[in-house]
């Protein structure tokens, strides 16, 4: 049984990653400017998204990048958890199994989700990207995370939705619960060592949280 668990955040415990492609491609189009096509988007989820981001300020420069990032950040408070990571983190706070995120994303961007959806009932530590030098596949997110969680990396669970997320979680030792969503069900998993993939509050509690 693991003692924490680690969660990724966007496209793992809210749905950002389809909000994010559709409010860049929304402002892009504003700007009368081609929007971004569905795979190139999901080639820079779970990681720096560098050539994403450097696409966008080559259409519309950097102040208007950072706009529609801001915009991002802020629309998305209104979105749900989704709903096995709303029921796991119940049962994980009822039995006071402690919980972190470690996100590339930055840091202070995931907050107004994070507290519009009360996630600081349920998680203790919150690891971003300017709290490390590298982000995802590289395992400094999550070995930071465990540490701060002051636990060894065996002993944790991380939940993860794309490779580059799930790459990182076992580079630092955890192992790793893949749960898809839109964009990432696409990407190939097969060179991921992942404990399961696309499974439920209920299974995840039975297999690995019940003696």
């Amino acid at each position: 049984m693991y003692k924490a668990v680690v969660f990724d955040f966007d496209g793992t415990i809210v749905d950002t990653e389809q909000h994010l492609y559709e409010v860049i491609n929304k402002y892009l189009k504003e700007d009368q400017v081609e929007p971004i096509s569905i795979d190139f988007y999901r080639d820079s989820i779970g990681g720096a998204a560098t050539e994403l981001q450097e696409h966008i300020v080559n259409a519309v420069g950097q102040q208007r990048k950072d706009f529609i990032y801001h915009m991002h950040s802020q629309s998305s408070a209104s979105l749900p958890i989704r709903p096995t990571i709303k029921a796991l983190m119940a049962f994980l706070k009822q039995r006071h199994i402690p919980m972190a995120i470690a996100t590339s994303s930055n840091r202070e961007d995931i907050m107004p989700t994070f507290k519009a959806l009360g996630l600081d009932n349920y998680i203790e530590v919150v690891v971003g990207s300017e709290d490390v030098d590298n982000v995802k596949p590289d395992p400094e997110l999550y070995l930071t995370a465990v540490q701060q969680l002051n636990y060894s990396p065996s002993h944790c669970l991380a939940i993860e939705d794309s490779v580059n997320g799930a790459t990182a979680a076992i580079r630092a030792g955890l192992d790793v619960i893949v749960n898809t969503n839109r964009m990432t069900e696409v990407q190939d998993f097969s060179n991921v060592d992942f404990v399961a993939k696309d499974v439920g509050a209920d299974e995840i509690i039975k297999k690995f949280f019940t003696k």
